[in-house]
């Protein structure tokens, strides 16, 4: 497996990709560094040439920054990665390029998209859907039958109740309660979450 990325997420999945046994051939990175990972797998700028039958996971939390770099690799995207001591039900669907971090749980009939990061500790309940390219970061909570679209970013801890709908491109403030759905491109934070701004459309 390749990753793209080489900061601390990506060593995050060094990790995971190691408990699972899994062969890790190196990163690339079109920065400078310094990087979390050892300088000894850097394999440089992506290049679509080098090891390109090697399944790809993109190592990037900035949802516009995954989305742009997917247009552009040429590399197989990796299946999802998951931590061997998340939860993930049998009935759940995960998208190509998907992480599920440690203690993440993903419960039945629940679905996620594309390059979606579920990291520590998240939860998202039965019939639930999280698009691609999202972020739900550390102990956030999507409540049953809620659906949370494409490009969004839920901060930590916040809560999403059970029945809302989160429009694309919304951002959700650290420990917010959202009691209703938000339309698309919104900045909502609060308890209860209250929308404060319109963000460009991505």
């Amino acid at each position: 497996m390749l990753l793209y990325g080489g900061g601390d997420h990506a060593a995050s999945l060094v990790e995971i990709i190691q408990l699972l046994g899994l062969e890790w051939k190196g990163f690339f990175d079109d920065g400078e560094g310094p990087y979390a990972l050892p300088s000894a797998h850097y394999l440089g700028p992506y290049e679509p040439t080098l090891l390109p039958d090697v399944p790809i996971l993109l190592a990037i939390t900035d949802n516009t920054i995954r989305r742009n770099l997917a247009l552009r690799i040429r590399h197989p995207i990796a299946d999802p990665l998951i931590h061997p001591r998340a939860y993930v039900a049998a009935s759940a669907r995960l998208g190509k390029g998907t992480v599920v971090l440690a203690g993440a749980l993903i419960h039945s009939y629940a679905q996620i998209g594309d390059h979606t990061i579920i990291n520590t500790g998240s939860i998202v309940e039965h019939f639930s859907r999280v698009g691609s390219f999202c972020h739900l970061s550390p102990g956030s909570i999507v409540a049953c039958r809620s659906q949370i679209e494409d490009f969004c970013f839920i901060g930590t801890g916040a809560i999403i109740v059970p029945h809302i709908q989160i429009g694309e491109g919304c951002v959700i403030g650290a420990g917010s309660l959202v009691l209703r759905s938000l339309p698309p491109y919104t900045r909502a934070w609060g308890h209860p979450a209250k929308p404060q701004e319109e963000l460009p459309e991505r």
